[in-house]
């Protein structure tokens, strides 16, 4: 029977160390949940990561029992669009705010996951407004009537 603990125990000085054999590559996950988060890690396969805070977390819309896409709206007019499948343990932990991070799955750096059940993220959108809601065009705002002034 092998030391599973081997590699990591001090070798008297002239040993060389084994080198760790080399592993196949990472497995595609979804999420990776943990006790204690404060930011959600956001990995979109073509865009910069974000990282927004769960504080700034307003609501989370979902499919209920389906499971094949949600919505995550932030405060700062920031807004995350997934779409997957068997995603309701991703929605769970993003509700208890245990979510560590998301990720889209990329064809370029994951073999496509054997596991049918396991959760799946096909896209993410991640959709930041400037400046806040449009205005209508056409009409006069409550200030302007108020003054009598027209500014066109």
């Amino acid at each position: 029977m092998s030391d599973p603990l081997a590699q990591y125990r001090k070798k008297p000085p002239g040993v060389v160390a084994e080198p760790t054999p080399p592993k196949g590559p990472d497995e595609y996950v979804a999420f990776d949940a943990k006790d204690k988060v404060d930011r959600l890690l956001i990995r979109s396969a073509k865009v910069q990561a974000r990282s927004p805070g769960y504080g700034y977390l307003l609501d989370i819309a979902h499919d209920g029992p389906y499971g094949t896409n949600f919505v995550l709206y932030y405060s700062f007019m920031l807004t995350v669009l997934v779409e997957g499948r068997n995603l309701q343990p991703v929605i769970m932990a993003l509700q208890m705010g245990t979510a560590d991070f998301i990720q889209e799955y990329d064809p370029d750096k994951w073999p496509m996951p054997k596991d049918e059940k396991a959760p799946f993220i096909e896209s993410i959108q991640i959709v930041v407004e400037q400046g806040g809601p449009p205005m209508p065009q056409n009409k006069k705002s409550a200030n302007e009537k108020a003054q009598g002034r027209n500014l066109h």
